[in-house]
């Protein structure tokens, strides 16, 4: 146990420093940036649709809370199911609005095609790297939820994306 304790590469934690401290961003529009993207794939919704969620975490860009990362609430992009991994699930194309808004305030454009004499849009799959450290104005609701001990929890959440139109990317937090 005394090696435990005579490790030569001396670690401390400064609370002063942790720009990860949690902080309920009020409820509102800020600038921000694209800082990470999850991902859920092949995800059964209502047990009758195929979707794969998108989940951007933003880093707020100026103000009282510049540097401070909100979750969004996760984007839905349904996509038609193969009939053989998936007999029982539909096409649900016309739920898809949320995932065009967002793709296009982050400047990736959907492809428009004839189809049936109809416009669609082909929606890309994004990746992390396409828009990670892009400019955007967030909406930001409060999340009210029950935790585990009864105790009522607000968590801010990022409901909707728009174009900022000035913005510039940040790649500050990119790895290269």
């Amino acid at each position: 146990m005394s090696d435990l304790f005579n490790d030569s590469s001396e670690s401390f934690y400064d609370p002063s420093q942790d720009e990860n401290k949690f902080v309920i961003i009020p409820e509102g529009q800020y600038e921000a940036h694209v800082k990470s993207l999850e991902l859920k794939e092949n995800v059964v919704v209502k047990k009758k649709f195929l979707s794969d969620i998108f989940i951007p975490m933003f880093k707020i860009a100026s103000g009282d809370y510049k540097g401070k990362t909100v979750k969004s609430k996760g984007f839905f992009r349904f996509k038609t199911p193969d009939k053989e991994t998936y007999p029982d699930l539909s096409d649900n194309s016309g739920s898809n609005k949320g995932y065009m808004n967002l793709i296009e305030s982050l400047g990736v454009n959907a492809e428009s095609k004839e189809i049936d004499g109809k416009t669609v849009y082909k929606l890309p799959f994004v990746k992390s790297y396409d828009i990670e450290g892009s400019p955007a104005i967030i909406k930001v609701a409060h999340d009210k939820w029950t935790n585990s001990e009864g105790e009522e929890v607000t968590t801010p959440k990022v409901i909707n994306v728009f174009k900022w139109e000035n913005g510039k990317e940040d790649t500050s937090d990119l790895p290269f």
